[in-house]
C-alpha cells in the first residue's frame, strides 16, 4: 500500500470510530472491557513503570494500567480518533499520571517504555512490519510487547453479518477482514512474524468473550457504537438501512434466547520481549 492508500485508510478508520465515540463501550454491553482486562492482566504493569497504549479508544486498557503503574508511573494512551481521546480524558480526572493523546499508532513516541500495550489495534496498520520495528525500538531492556486480536468467532451469527455486507453494492463492500488475514490468520503466522522482527519469548493465550445483549434494539445500538458502523453507515447514505433491518431482524429473533442475544468470539492476546 502506498503512502497515499495508507493516509486515506488511517483517515477513514479514524473518522469511523470518531463518530461512534460518544457511544463506544457506553450502551451497556460488556465485551471491551473484558477484552482491556485480558491485555492489562498479560501486560502486567508494575507500580512505578512506564506505559504506551495505543489506539487506546475511550481507555479501557489504558485507566486498568494507570491504576496498576499508581502515582510513581506512567501512561501515554494515544488513538487517532479525537473524540476517544476526548473521552479518556473526561475518564481520567483522578488519574494525573495518565495522559492521552491523538497519535498514530504506527509511530510510537519515543521510549523507553516498559510496557507497550495494544487492544485491538495492531490489524488496523497499514505497515504492520515497520510499526513492530519501531515497538522493539522504543521498549525498555526488560520492556515488553502485548496487544489483543482476534481468534474463532460464533458461526451461528454468519448469516445475520453475511446479509450486512450482501445487501451492499460490490463497490461498497469491504476488503478481507485485516484482523483475520494475513498474519492474523493464525498463532503461527503472528509469531513467526514477531520472531522476525527481533522479538523474543513470544507466547499467545486465548480467551473466549461473550457479549450479552439484551435485545435486538440494544444490538443496532452497540452495532452503531463500534467498527462495524462503517457498513452501517454505508447502508444508510445508500437508504437500505430500512430494508436491512427488515432482512436482519428476523434472524436476530431466531438467535435470541430467554435471555437475550449471546455472541462470542475467542480473543488471544500475544505478549513479546525484544
Amino acid at each position: 500500500m502506498d503512502d497515499l492508500g495508507a493516509r486515506a485508510r488511517k483517515d477513514g478508520i479514524a473518522a469511523v470510530f470518531d463518530r461512534a465515540a460518544a457511544t463506544y463501550d457506553q450502551v451497556g454491553v460488556t465485551f471491551f472491557g473484558t477484552i482491556a482486562e485480558v491485555l492489562v492482566r498479560h501486560t502486567a504493569p508494575q507500580p512505578g513503570e512506564r506505559v504506551l497504549d495505543l489506539g487506546c479508544g475511550r481507555g479501557a486498557s489504558a485507566l486498568r494500567a494507570a491504576r496498576a503503574v499508581g502515582p510513581t508511573g506512567r501512561v501515554l494512551a494515544t488513538d487517532l480518533a479525537p473524540r476517544m481521546v476526548e473521552g479518556l480524558r473526561s475518564g481520567a480526572g483522578d488519574l494525573p499520571w495518565l495522559t492521552a493523546e491523538v497519535g498514530d499508532a504506527e509511530w510510537p513516541p519515543d521510549g523507553p517504555w516498559d510496557v507497550v500495550q495494544a487492544g485491538l489495534v495492531l490489524f488496523f496498520l497499514p505497515d504492520l512490519d515497520s510499526a513492530l520495528d519501531r515497538y522493539r525500538a522504543a521498549l525498555g531492556p526488560e520492556g515488553r510487547l502485548g496487544f489483543t486480536w482476534f481468534g474463532d468467532t460464533d458461526e451461528s451469527w454468519d448469516p445475520v453479518f453475511d446479509v450486512i455486507v450482501d445487501m451492499l453494492p460490490a463497490a461498497e463492500r469491504p476488503p478481507a477482514n485485516p484482523a483475520r488475514s494475513g498474519p492474523f490468520e493464525s498463532v503461527e503466522a503472528l509469531e513467526n512474524l514477531l520472531h522476525q522482527h527481533g522479538y523474543a519469548e513470544v507466547a499467545t493465550t486465548q480467551t473466549r468473550v461473550e457479549a450479552l445483549v439484551d435485545d435486538i434494539d440494544q444490538w443496532w445500538a452497540w452495532s452503531w457504537s463500534h467498527g462495524q458502523r462503517r457498513l452501517l453507515e454505508a447502508h444508510q447514505r445508500l437508504g437500505t438501512l430500512g430494508p436491512l433491518r427488515d432482512a436482519v431482524d428476523p434472524l436476530l429473533e431466531e438467535i435470541a434466547g430467554d435471555d437475550g442475544l449471546r455472541w462470542w468470539t475467542d480473543v488471544r492476546c500475544t505478549l513479546a520481549r525484544p
